[in-house]
Formats: structure tokens, C-alpha cells, sequence
């Protein structure tokens, strides 16, 4: 993935949508806990089952799996997208993830399974490929993701040597990842109040939301 351009870099996102995947795509998606898709997005989503702790492992692995082909492809790194309600988001989420073993239970524990990705994901590209994450800010919804686990998860994040924080918020259910209605200049960049907070919490570059 190179272009005559040297300053141009690819970078590959990787995704696990978890319990957001169609029903035509998906008859029984999976998730950390059995809780549907409210906001009448019920009658386009099953209600998904909890995933085992052996197929969270598998997952992982996949996540790691794929960066290494991403790798290998050329591309010049790689994004976990763990906001927007998919899987690494859902897993974060007190209202999406209502487990209480290794994987859920506290901010702490909601937090291992994205932690282990980015971990496992080193293990196969090193310490020289760029690994990056995509998250929320705030969910948007009651009893979501936000706020000081946002922040903790920045600390972190940060901790384990990611290379890029990209800032977003939002899901299926509240979908604030598509802008708010203010000045096109607002819309371009509508999470730099946050950013600018999370700047204080780590020196790992931060990426913003939005258009061009």
C-alpha cells in the first residue's frame, strides 16, 4: 500500500460489529451480554447472545490475526475501532455490558478486552508498526460509556503504548458520530471539547471526528 506520495499512509481499520449486524447479515449476533438494540432498531437487530470467554479469546486472536495480514499487506498501520457501538465499544459500555467475570463488573474489567486486543495485536506486528484506536467520548445513552471511563481508558490506552487516539462518540441508538447541526465549521471537528480535555491526560497524538 505505498503511492508515489511518501507523506500518504494507509492505514487498515478492523472491526468486530458485535450485536450490530443486521439480521440479514446475522440471524444471532453476539455481544458481551444479551441486551437488544432499543430505539425500535429491534425490528432490523436479533437479540443477541452473550459471547463465551473462550470466543472472546477467539476474538482477540482474530483481531491480532488481522493486524498481522495488515502488516504483511503493506499498509502502514493499523486502527482498532472500538467506538460507535461496535464490539470493543459494546464491551465498554455499562449498559451493553452487564457480565460480572473477567470481562465485566467495573471500569477496570469492561476494559480488558480492548486492552488485551491492542496487546495481542503488538505481540504479532511489534513494536514499530503503528497501532491506533478509535473510541468514544460518551455513548450518548443512559448508563453508557463516558465520562471518567473515557478518561481512564485514555490512561491507559496510553500506558500500553497505542500510537494515535482517535476521538468519536456515539452508536446505533444515538448516532452522534454524524455531527451535530451548528456552523459547517462546528460540524468539521464536533468533539474538540473533549479532545482538548483528553490532551491533558496523555502525549499519544489525538485524531478528531469529522469532515473534510
Amino acid at each position: 500500500m505505498h503511492t508515489a506520495n511518501p507523506d500518504v499512509k494507509f492505514w487498515m481499520q478492523i472491526n468486530h460489529p458485535g450485536k450490530q449486524s443486521p439480521k440479514f447479515l446475522t440471524a444471532q449476533p453476539v455481544a458481551p451480554s444479551a441486551v437488544a438494540l432499543g430505539q425500535g432498531l429491534d425490528a432490523a437487530f436479533a437479540r443477541p447472545r452473550a459471547l463465551e470467554p473462550g470466543e472472546i479469546l477467539e476474538i482477540i486472536e482474530r483481531f491480532a490475526k488481522t493486524a498481522k495480514l495488515t502488516q504483511i499487506a503493506g499498509f502502514d498501520g493499523v486502527q482498532i475501532h472500538g467506538a460507535h457501538g461496535y464490539l470493543v465499544n459494546q464491551f465498554l459500555s455499562p449498559h451493553h455490558n452487564r457480565r460480572d467475570d473477567a470481562w465485566g463488573g467495573s471500569p477496570a474489567k469492561r476494559r480488558t478486552f480492548v486492552l488485551e486486543i491492542l496487546r495481542a495485536i503488538r505481540r504479532e506486528v511489534g513494536t514499530q508498526f503503528p497501532v491506533s484506536i478509535k473510541m468514544n467520548s460518551a455513548d450518548f445513552q443512559k448508563d453508557g460509556f463516558e465520562g471518567a471511563d473515557a478518561q481512564d481508558l485514555i490512561r491507559a490506552l496510553s500506558d500500553e503504548g497505542t500510537d494515535r487516539i482517535e476521538i468519536s462518540g456515539g452508536n446505533y441508538e444515538n448516532p452522534a458520530m454524524t455531527g451535530a447541526k451548528q456552523s459547517t465549521q462546528a460540524r468539521e471537528a464536533y468533539l474538540l471539547d473533549f479532545a482538548t480535555r483528553a490532551r491533558a491526560l496523555t502525549d499519544v497524538p489525538a485524531v478528531v471526528t469529522g469532515g473534510f
